[in-house]
């Protein structure tokens, strides 16, 4: 089955460390919230502000999901310290997702992804099936992992330790205007690859993709 999404808007996000701004303050006003959020959170919530996506269905995907905080509660069994509770609550894939209902009072579907390196595929396949039932959707891609140590593990080559992106589609009957031929993006997590392809080749006018499911 091929399914044909129209591109309405698309934001992006990286950094080689830490992002440094992400309008926290602005959009999580309540401090105590707002001190809880993980890095994938602030990314993601940043993103859909920009795009001014808070009341649609969203599929958000992460390769790796929280493993700022799962380094963290590791290091603190290690070192024998109390593991934190915020870290423990927060280390779920669907923490972002969470946060994102909550920040946003979003009601609608909100569905996380996680496929390793085809993650943004994924991303799309999913968007493209809950075209189906959804008028608009806002699909994100998000890793951060700037924790203590990643150097010693990163076997990928990443030197973008902390990298978003986000768009808003829709399903359409025109034909696709785009073709996505699976380019690898030096320095960038596997994961986000495809999001940052459609990026690459988007022009001024229609932009559309093809979803075989």
């Amino acid at each position: 089955m091929l399914i044909n999404l129209e591109i309405l808007d698309i934001k992006s996000i990286e950094a080689d460390n830490k992002i440094e701004y992400l309008d926290e303050k602005n959009i999580v006003t309540d401090m105590m919230l707002r001190r809880r959020l993980t890095r994938n959170s602030r990314i993601a919530l940043y993103l859909t502000n920009l795009l001014d996506a808070w009341d649609m269905p969203v599929v958000i995907g992460s390769a790796f999901g929280e493993v700022v905080e799962t380094f963290d509660i590791i290091n603190s069994i290690d070192i024998s310290q109390t593991v934190s509770p915020t870290s423990f609550q927060n280390s779920v894939h669907n923490t972002p997702a969470s946060y994102l209902s909550i920040v946003g009072k979003n009601t609608q579907y909100v569905t996380t992804v996680s496929d390793i390196e085809d993650t943004a595929n994924s991303v799309l396949s999913v968007g493209a099936i809950k075209s189906i039932e959804h008028n608009k959707l806002l699909l994100i891609v998000v890793d951060a992992m700037d924790f203590d140590h990643f150097d010693d593990l990163n076997k990928c080559g990443v030197t973008k330790k902390e990298c978003g992106v986000a768009m808003i589609v829709q399903q359409t009957s025109k034909a696709p205007t785009i073709r996505l031929e699976q380019e690898k993006f030096t320095g960038y997590s596997p994961s986000i690859w495809a999001m940052l392809e459609i990026m690459q080749k988007m022009s001024n006018f229609e932009n559309i993709i093809q979803i075989k499911i």
